[in-house]
């Protein structure tokens, strides 16, 4: 299923606790601010705690005693809410895998399974919390400009990229023009990176958006069998988030958070 951008926007063994965020990236501050229940194949839910998540799904540590011994596949239904701002969100999802946390606890891996009814609850406020790629987001350098032109069938817009990682881009563009774009659908989009003679070209697919004002920030995920001008110029990218990376490390300012 397809969904109208400017729709949404109007609606707006034993491991460790060190050896799994070391796997798995460190709990992020803002996810902390939820409380989640969740349900087993329609049981009474419990409640559960929120390890990490993006739009692809959800990390969370439950007691032991509470997982089903046959995990692995089953539905589960997550009830999420943000108490201070009085909102709830419901997510269908299924287990993906199972990993042991601590003697009485274990981590559960999840898939979200109807993006449809899930986006369908959320406005621009709340897909902040579920617009998160896997991967280490870089920015571009105070005053650097990359720009990114998306285009699908006759339509070209034309913005500014406000994060990158080896397996996609949020780029900034004006919604009157971003809004023909639809979650889902495939784009091709063309990176202008400082220093470089000529675009890099790569094909991929619209995963997430929020506005902000009379912009529209649209998360772009790469296609696996990227095209061949993204593979020959696939390096010269990833050294450029590698140099964001190691630049980052050293400016002033708090840690950036896992996309």
């Amino acid at each position: 299923m397809r969904f109208d951008l400017l729709r949404l926007f109007r609606t707006k063994g034993k491991p460790s606790r060190d050896a799994i965020e070391a796997d798995f990236g460190s709990p992020d501050r803002a996810v902390r601010e939820l409380t989640l229940k969740a349900s087993f194949g329609g049981a009474p839910a419990q409640p559960v705690e929120l390890f990490d998540m993006n739009i692809h799904g959800a990390r969370v540590i439950a007691p032991f005693h509470f997982v089903p011994s046959e995990a692995d596949g089953q539905p589960v239904r997550l009830d999420i809410r943000h108490e201070s701002r009085q909102w709830a969100v419901q997510a269908h999802s299924r287990v993906t895998q199972l990993n042991r946390w601590s003697d009485d606890k274990v981590m559960l891996e999840l898939e979200f399974t109807q993006l449809g009814a899930l986006y369908a609850q959320l406005d621009n406020a709340l897909g902040r919390y579920f617009n998160r790629r896997g991967e280490d987001r870089v920015a571009p350098a105070e005053g650097e400009r990359i720009g990114v032109r998306l285009a699908r069938g006759p339509h070209r817009v034309r913005g500014l990229a406000s994060d990158l990682s080896s397996t996609g881009l949020c780029t900034r563009a004006p919604l009157v023009q971003a809004a023909v774009f639809r979650l889902g659908e495939h784009v091709q989009a063309s990176i202008d990176l400082p220093g470089s003679a000529d675009e890099i070209e790569v094909s991929g697919t619209v995963r997430h958006g929020y506005r902000d004002g009379e912009d529209v920030h649209l998360g772009i995920e790469f296609d696996r069998g990227a095209t061949h001008g993204m593979a020959r110029r696939r390096t010269e990218y990833l050294r450029y988030i590698e140099r964001r990376r190691e630049a980052e490390g050293h400016e002033p300012g708090p840690a950036r958070r896992p996309a």
